[in-house]
């Protein structure tokens, strides 16, 4: 029988086809299954956001620094009420003196001795200490809204790193599993060289892919380990944390936060800072007006002399400013140039609010879109590294188009992952951008 005749082909084709049905082990479709490995990942302590804020926001010493600011400011209020209030005091004094020499009609006594009680009362002075406790309000209100705004920074900071340590987490899972299916490839292809299917250097390529992976998954874990200490050292913890998962944010309209950051609280300081200068400008110009106070003395014990039995004085006292040397229009002019000063601040803290709630919007916008981009090209990618691992089998491509398709699918998976920590941190910027979130007041 002629080798060309078709017919000799036939038992050929059953017997190739027989042996590599024979030679394709059961697992290996699941070599290009997106399902993640089990992971390697020990386990710690679960850790939720709004856990991590808690532990941060009582050991952060910065946002303690603006709560003690604000605790002076408020202890200064009082200090001023007292400037018009009463002042009272026991005063006692001894005094020695030289007797006079003989023919003086009114002998003195050589020591003499005062007890009595003082008092005085400030009656007007400008009504400076009302203005100045109203500036002093101000500046505690100012300082409340600055601890505010540092606690939401905060809330903001550590939901960075808790997203960083997230975001480790799955990087880890995804190149452990790519682990998992480059030692299922490897074996697969181990056992094509042994039947000859595959040569000793598609072997060694998925060795040399799966050695580069491994380099990988080192670098994932020392990325892994820096995001556990940042998180150790913002919450004063010395636990290894498991953060929980995070939903992505919703589109959302820039007009509402715009709206709301016009009174976000570093706003709100500024102009309880416009406010406190205003005041303290009036006050400086208040020193032209005249001072009125009244002083009494009620003796408990006088020399003994003809002022013995005077049990009592007043006295009221005046005072108008003439000249001072040009220092009061000096103090105006300072407190003016403070005034202005505050409203450039006022101005770039209004216009600054604006700013950070439209790129925080941008890139709110921009990253929903990117993950949906990538959702569908790793859904694209997995449908293709399928295709090209069942065409293998069949010799239409080659195993570094296998390989390939293999990376495509981690680097998507990779950059799904980070384009999700990235919208989320992007909606959270948002929220902090227009004064919230209410968690962190």
């Amino acid at each position: 029988m002629n080798s060309a005749d078709p017919r000799c082909l036939v038992p050929l084709l059953a017997a190739g086809l027989a042996l590599s049905a024979f030679a394709a082990p059961p697992a290996a479709a699941a070599a290009v299954s997106p399902v993640p490995a089990v992971s390697t990942v020990p386990a710690g302590v679960p850790l939720t956001l709004d856990q991590a804020y808690a532990d941060a926001l009582a050991r952060s010493e910065a946002v303690a620094e603006k709560g003690e600011t604000y605790a002076q400011l408020i202890a200064q209020i009082d200090e001023m009420w007292s400037a018009v209030q009463p002042r009272l005091s026991v005063n006692a004094s001894h005094q020695w003196q030289d007797t006079p020499g003989a023919g003086v009609s009114f002998p003195l006594p050589a020591n003499q001795q005062t007890v009595a009680i003082a008092g005085h009362q400030p009656l007007f002075s400008g009504l400076r200490e009302f203005l100045a406790v109203r500036e002093t309000r101000a500046q505690g209100r100012s300082a409340e809204l600055a601890f505010e705004r540092a606690k939401q920074l905060l809330y903001q900071d550590v939901a960075a790193a808790y997203l960083n340590l997230l975001q480790s987490h799955q990087d880890l899972g995804v190149r452990e599993a790519q682990l998992k299916l480059d030692a299922d490839r490897i074996k697969e292809l181990e056992g094509f060289e042994r039947i000859g299917r595959s040569r000793v250097s598609e072997v060694l390529a998925a060795r040399s892919q799966r050695a580069q992976d491994e380099a990988d998954l080192e670098t994932a874990w020392a990325q892994e380990r820096v995001d556990q200490e940042t998180m150790r050292f913002l919450t004063g913890r010395g636990d290894r944390f498991e953060p929980a998962e995070l939903p992505l944010p919703a589109e959302a309209d820039a007009a509402s936060y715009l709206a709301r950051a016009r009174s976000r609280p570093d706003v709100e300081s500024a102009r309880e800072d416009l406010k406190a200068s205003s005041l303290f400008v009036s006050i400086q110009r208040r020193q032209y007006w005249p001072t009125i106070s009244l002083d009494g003395n009620y003796y408990l014990l006088r020399p003994d002399n003809y002022y013995r039995h005077v049990n009592w004085d007043a006295t009221l006292t005046g005072s108008i400013p003439l000249y001072s040397g040009g220092q009061i229009s000096a103090q105006v002019r300072e407190a003016k140039a403070r005034e202005r000063y505050n409203e450039q601040a006022l101005s770039l803290a209004e216009r600054q609010a604006a700013l950070d709630v439209r790129t925080a919007h941008s890139d709110l916008t921009s990253d929903l879109r990117i993950v949906r981009a990538l959702m569908a090209a790793k859904d694209l990618a997995e449908a293709n590294a399928k295709a090209q691992d069942h065409d293998y089998r069949y010799g239409l491509v080659t195993n570094l188009d296998v390989l390939s398709s293999l990376a495509t699918v981690e680097s998507t998976s990779l950059r799904l992952d980070q384009a999700r920590a990235a919208a989320i941190l992007a909606g959270i910027r948002l929220e902090v951008a227009a004064g919230g979130p209410e968690s962190a007041r």
